[in-house]
C-alpha cells in the first residue's frame, strides 16, 4: 500500500477549481469537498493511486462512437477523474476479511442531462467486469424495465467494441464474448476471470446464484419498485469490495427509491451518517433563480467543455417559457431541482380575451357540432359541452349540473356560489341557465342526455360525435341512446364514444387548447364564469416524456368545465375534416 503524503493530483485539481470559482458550484459539491478533505486526514483510510491510474488508462483504450468526439480516445473530464480518484483510490483495512478493500461501497452521481453519462458509466461497468481483480464477478445493469437496463448494457458493450486493444480486429473474441443465458437474454462474458455482465429488470432478483460484484442503476428517479435496489444492494455480502453505482437526473417519482437515496446523500454530506457512500450531486441551490444562466453550470459541470452547449440549454429553457407544462421537466432534468410534476397551465389574460356575447341564431341554429360530458362523479359538479366550429373559431356552449341535496355542501367546499349560475342574466337562454339543479342527491345522467337532445330538437343541432370519460360510460351511453344518440361502433359509426383520460390521448389536444386561447380561436360566453374558473384551476401533469394531461388532484379547485371542453375538442379532432367539407369551418 502506497502512503500518499500530499493530496492526489486528480483530487487537488478539482478542489482547486471548486475553491477558486465558488459561484460555479452548489452547496452539495462544496460539502463533498469538505468530506473528502476530512477523509484524507483519516488515519484508518489510505489513498492508493494504482487502481485510479489503471481506470484512467482503461478509459483511454476505448473511443467515442457518436457526436463530435466520434473516433477520439475517451479522456475523462476533470470531475470524472475526481470521481474515479475517490471511488477507486480510497482504501481501508477490513479486519474481518484481513485485507485492503475500497472505502466507498456506493457511488451516487446526480447530474443533469447531456453530461455524458453513458460515456462515463460504460467504462466503469467494463472496468469492474474485466480489471477489478474479482473472480467470477457479476456486473448488473438495472432499471425498472429490462429494455431500459439494456441501454447501459449495450453502451458498455459498444465501448469494448470501439477499442482495438480490447476487441482486436483479427480476433474479436480474444478477451470477451456474448452468449444467451437460460432466460434467452444476452450476457457479456469475460472468460479470464469467469465473469459476466447482464441487464436486468424488476424480476432479476429471482436469478439463481445472485451474487453481484457491482450493480449500476441508470435514471433511478424512474424506478418505482425499491425492492430491486434493496435486493441488489444487500446481495453482495459475499464479495470483498462490492460497488453500487447510481446515476440519475432528478425526476418526479415520489414512491420509489430516489427520495430515500437523496436523503441518505444529505446525511452523509452533513456528517450525520458514516455510510460509505460517495454522493456527488450537481444541482442549482435552493436560493438560485432558474432564470439566472450563471447558476446553470452548477447542475451542468460539462458546460466548460460544451457538454451540453449553452445554446442547447437556452433552447430548452425557451421551450419551457413558451409552454409552462415543460418547466417542471426543465427544472428536473436540466437544473436538477426537485419540482412538482403539475403546473397551472392557462394564462388569465389569454382566457379572458376569449369571453364575449353569444348569438344563438348565428352560432348554434341549424349547425353541426361535437360534444362531451364530464360526469364521472355524479355527487359533485358535472358538465356537458357543445362545440361548434364556425369561421375558424370554436364556439363553446355548456350546461353544468349539480344535485340539489349537495349544492349547499359543495358550494362551501368549493367556495363557489353555484346557485347564482341558475340565472346569470345572459341574453341567450343557454347561458342564462348555465347551471341545472337536479333533484335528489346525485346528478342524473338522464338530465345530461336531455340537454343534448334539447339542442338537437329546439335548435336543430346535428351532433357528429359526443365524448365521455370511461368511468360510468355504459350508464351514460344508455341514457344517450334513449334520446337518439347511438354509441360508436367498431367501424367508427355512431355518436357517443369513450375518451381515455390519460396523457396518450390528451397531451396533444391539451397543448392545442392552450394555443387556441392565446390565438383567440375559442369563444365562450362572458356569463360562463364556471368555465373560466375551471380553466384557470386546471393544472397540467407532465410525465418523463413531456406528455401532459389535466391533473385533478393538483388543481386548485374544480376543473370539470375544462375537462368537458377538452374531451369535446378530442371529438372535434375525430371529425374536423368533415366540418370543412360541409363548409361550416376552416380546419383549425
Amino acid at each position: 500500500m502506497v502512503k500518499v503524503d500530499k493530496v492526489p493530483s486528480y483530487i487537488q485539481d478539482w478542489h482547486d477549481y471548486v475553491e477558486n470559482e465558488p459561484d460555479k458550484h452548489g452547496k452539495d459539491i462544496k460539502a463533498l469537498k469538505k468530506l473528502i478533505e476530512k477523509l484524507l486526514k483519516n488515519k484508518t483510510v489510505r489513498y492508493d493511486p494504482t487502481d485510479v491510474e489503471a481506470f484512467i488508462s482503461f478509459c483511454r483504450l476505448v473511443r467515442h462512437r457518436e457526436g463530435r468526439w466520434a473516433g477520439m480516445p475517451f479522456e475523462p473530464s476533470l470531475e470524472q477523474k475526481y470521481i474515479a480518484a475517490c471511488i477507486f483510490g480510497f482504501k481501508m483495512y477490513d479486519k474481518e476479511l484481513k485485507m485492503e478493500v475500497r472505502y466507498f461501497r456506493e457511488l451516487v452521481l446526480l447530474v443533469a442531462r447531456k453530461w455524458g453519462k453513458s460515456s462515463f458509466i460504460s467504462p466503469i461497468a467494463d472496468f469492474l467486469l474485466m480489471a477489478d481483480n474479482e473472480p467470477a464477478a457479476q456486473v448488473w445493469c438495472l432499471a425498472t424495465q429490462k429494455q431500459q437496463a439494456s441501454i447501459v448494457y449495450e453502451s458498455a458493450k459498444a465501448f469494448l467494441q470501439s477499442s482495438e486493444v480490447l476487441t482486436p480486429p483479427d480476433n474479436p473474441r480474444k478477451h470477451w464474448r456474448t452468449k444467451r443465458d437460460r432466460d434467452n437474454s444476452e450476457m457479456l462474458l469475460f472468460p479470464a476471470t469467469g465473469s459476466y455482465m447482464k441487464a436486468g429488470g424488476k424480476n432479476s432478483k429471482s436469478q439463481d446464484g445472485l451474487n453481484p460484484h457491482a450493480f449500476i442503476i441508470d435514471e433511478c428517479h424512474a424506478i418505482k419498485d425499491r425492492n430491486t435496489y434493496d435486493v441488489f444492494s444487500s446481495a453482495g455480502g459475499a464479495r470483498t469490495q462490492p460497488l453500487g453505482v447510481i446515476i440519475s437526473t432528478f425526476g418526479f417519482e415520489r414512491e420509489g427509491i430516489f427520495d430515500s437515496v437523496l436523503e441518505r446523500c444529505k446525511k452523509v454530506l452533513a456528517g450525520d451518517s458514516k455510510e460509505r457512500m460517495f454522493p456527488m450531486i450537481f444541482r442549482i441551490d435552493d436560493d438560485d433563480d432558474p432564470a439566472d444562466r450563471s447558476c446553470w453550470i452548477k447542475a451542468n459541470p460539462g458546460l466548460r467543455e460544451a457538454r451540453p452547449t449553452m445554446s442547447y440549454l437556452e433552447g430548452e429553457y425557451m421551450k419551457a417559457m413558451d409552454d409552462p407544462a415543460q418547466m417542471p421537466s426543465f427544472l428536473a432534468k436540466h437544473l436538477n431541482r426537485a419540482s412538482s410534476l403539475s403546473v397551472v397551465y392557462f394564462d388569465l389574460q389569454e382566457v379572458d380575451q376569449c369571453a364575449g356575447d353569444m348569438d344563438i341564431e348565428t352560432m348554434l341554429q341549424d349547425k353541426y357540432a361535437v360534444g362531451a360530458a364530464d360526469i364521472s362523479e355524479t355527487t359533485d359538479l358535472c358538465c356537458a359541452t357543445a362545440l361548434l366550429p364556425i369561421a375558424g373559431k370554436l364556439h363553446l356552449f355548456q350546461r353544468y349540473f349539480i344535485a340539489r341535496e349537495r349544492i349547499e355542501k359543495n358550494s362551501k367546499q368549493d367556495k363557489m356560489a353555484y346557485e347564482s349560475f341558475t340565472a346569470t342574466g345572459a341574453d341567450d337562454p343557454l347561458n342564462d341557465e348555465l347551471l341545472h339543479i337536479c333533484e335528489g342527491s346525485i346528478v342524473r345522467r338522464s338530465d345530461v342526455a336531455e340537454w343534448f337532445a334539447h339542442l338537437a330538437n329546439k335548435y336543430e343541432v346535428t351532433f357528429w360525435k359526443i365524448g365521455a370519460d370511461r368511468w360510468h360510460f355504459e350508464d351514460f351511453a344508455m341514457e344517450m341512446e334513449k334520446v337518439g344518440f347511438p354509441r360508436e361502433g367498431a367501424d367508427g359509426r355512431g355518436v357517443v364514444f369513450t375518451v381515455p383520460f390519460g396523457a396518450r390521448t390528451l397531451s396533444a389536444p391539451m397543448k392545442e387548447t392552450r394555443v387556441l386561447f392565446g390565438d383567440r380561436r375559442v369563444i365562450f360566453s362572458r356569463y360562463n364564469g364556471l368555465f373560466r374558473w375551471c380553466v384557470l384551476n386546471t393544472a397540467a401533469k407532465i410525465d418523463t416524456n413531456n406528455n401532459i394531461q389535466p391533473d385533478k388532484r393538483s388543481s386548485k379547485a374544480r376543473i370539470d368545465g375544462y375537462a368537458s371542453y377538452l374531451m369535446a375538442y378530442v371529438a372535434y379532432q375525430k371529425v374536423k375534416d368533415d366540418f370543412a367539407a360541409f363548409g361550416q369551418s376552416d380546419v383549425i
